[in-house]
């Protein structure tokens, strides 16, 4: 039974593969403008991911230089 479902896994992988690959020359055009519209916002929003990131690992760094200096 297990053998079947692997089978049959394996020919609905192949079957959407080949099905995406005909929608994606028939439907190129569209991709591409599908494309210029998502980069720009996922450019956005790694940037600020980043920028978030690095600004907090800045300010914890600097928190543990402080605790460094501190005479107890």
């Amino acid at each position: 039974m297990r053998e079947v479902s692997n089978g049959l896994g394996i020919i609905i992988g192949i079957v959407l593969i080949i099905l995406g690959l005909i929608l994606l020359v028939t439907w190129w055009s569209m991709f591409i403008k599908a494309l210029m519209a998502v980069i720009p916002i996922l450019l956005i929003l790694f940037g600020a991911g980043a920028l978030a990131y690095f600004i907090s690992e800045r300010k914890s760094k600097l928190e543990v230089t402080q605790e460094e200096k501190k005479p107890e």
